[in-house]
């Protein structure tokens, strides 16, 4: 979380099209004339042109283009601190916020404190929350954020995140990663929560459990499922949650990833491979080794796989070939697209005499099977064979049985 990724991307959304847009116009070469459209992908660069777009999602992008499996998606604070960092570095006086399902209970609460006037009016979904609103004590305007920039009454007041708000409003509250915490999950976030659950918790793991709309907890108060199967705003009213602090997901990348172990190995290769390396290096390239490789040539797998990621086309597979111990969970294949589908059609499973789940992607809490496998359902016995009985290639063959 320490620093911002150079190869970069981000979805856009009906929230941030605009914004994201605006951007895209100002450094494009190419293709300025497409429309950045909700559900397209913007890109810190695009590998063969300068649009620096793709027209797909990014989950779609990299099973389509491997090339960009490299790049880091951000958030949109992410996004505002590479652009424009002078912009981040300090926190507006005067600013709006449009309301949204996820952080109107947390916007209404502090305009119930410091509003004195409209109080009884409910701060909807699509109005604005102001810093100050220019003619009342209301603190919110009734349309959305759009509408807001365009008014001249506003037109000092710059819009803000959810994380500058939480900044702006409550500073302490910042300045520490809370123990006990939840997160709703939304179409954004839910596959990085449900990754996360899938290691940490150890009941309600199978496929369906936790869904767009639920809740990720720190702890659950009774079970080891991590979740609550309602929204945030139920978690927030219940007793057995009273001392748990809801988080952005900014938060829950930090609090996450300082709670996993590094998956790093020390290794050493010979100081002539060394040295190749950097002979054929780039200065930022030479750069990199002189951080990450000692003088003898000892490193870690994961300093091999950062120089793989560096290197140019040329000495990727170099680099792979050199060491396949470093890229072991490259020989697996990642399914976690078809998690919540069906492998075989129904209409075809039926037709075999199996029932329409007789297969299925393995989603557990073993990483080593964890969207890499199958499941085989119970209902039927199943036998793997080695068939060469034809004198030719021997090959695998999988026989369901009635039980």
């Amino acid at each position: 979380m320490n620093t911002l990724p150079q190869n970069w991307l981000i979805e856009v959304t009906e929230e941030n099209q605009a914004e994201l847009d605006r951007w895209r116009q100002q450094v494009a070469t190419s293709h300025r004339e497409g429309t950045l459209c909700v559900g397209y992908t913007l890109l810190s660069s695009h590998h063969h042109d300068g649009s620096h777009y793709y027209s797909t999602s990014p989950s779609a992008l990299r099973r389509v283009e491997p090339y960009y499996n490299n790049y880091q998606e951000i958030t949109l604070e992410q996004f505002r601190q590479i652009t424009n960092p002078n912009l981040m570095n300090t926190l507006p006086q005067n600013w709006y916020i449009e309301v949204t399902r996820e952080n109107q209970a947390e916007l209404d609460r502090w305009r119930q404190q410091v509003a004195t006037s409209n109080l009884s009016n409910t701060l909807a979904v699509g109005y604005t929350l102001l810093s100050s609103h220019h003619h009342d004590g209301s603190h919110y305007y009734c349309a959305n954020a759009r509408k807001v920039k365009g008014l001249d009454s506003y037109a000092d007041y710059q819009e803000i995140t959810l994380e500058q708000f939480r900044q702006i409003t409550n500073p302490n509250l910042m300045n520490t990663l809370p123990t006990n915490w939840y997160i709703q999950a939304t179409e954004e976030n839910h596959e990085e929560l449900n990754s996360w659950r899938q290691k940490n918790a150890t009941t309600y793991l199978s496929r369906g459990y936790f869904k767009v709309g639920h809740t990720l907890l720190s702890e659950h108060h009774s079970d080891k499922s991590c979740y609550y199967a309602d929204d945030a705003d139920e978690v927030r009213g219940r007793s057995e949650y009273k001392d748990y602090q809801e988080i952005t997901l900014e938060q829950f990348r930090q609090i996450t990833n300082s709670t996993q172990k590094p998956m790093t190995k020390s290794i050493r290769i010979s100081r002539e491979l060394l040295n190749e390396y950097y002979d054929a290096a780039t200065t930022p390239q030479r750069e990199y080794l002189a951080e990450h490789f000692k003088l003898d040539g000892t490193t870690t797998d994961e300093a091999i796989r950062g120089l793989h990621d560096l290197a140019c086309s040329t000495w990727k597979p170099r680099i792979k070939k050199n060491h396949p111990e470093c890229f072991e969970d490259g020989k697996y294949f990642d399914f976690s697209a078809m998690a919540d589908e069906a492998i075989v059609e129904p209409k075809v499973a039926q037709a075999l005499g199996l029932s329409e789940r007789f297969i299925e992607v393995r989603n557990g809490s073993n990483p080593k099977l964890h969207y890499r496998s199958f499941y085989l359902s119970t209902e039927y016995n199943w036998e793997l064979v080695n068939d060469n009985a034809e004198g030719g290639t021997p090959v695998m063959v999988l026989i369901p049985t009635k039980k």
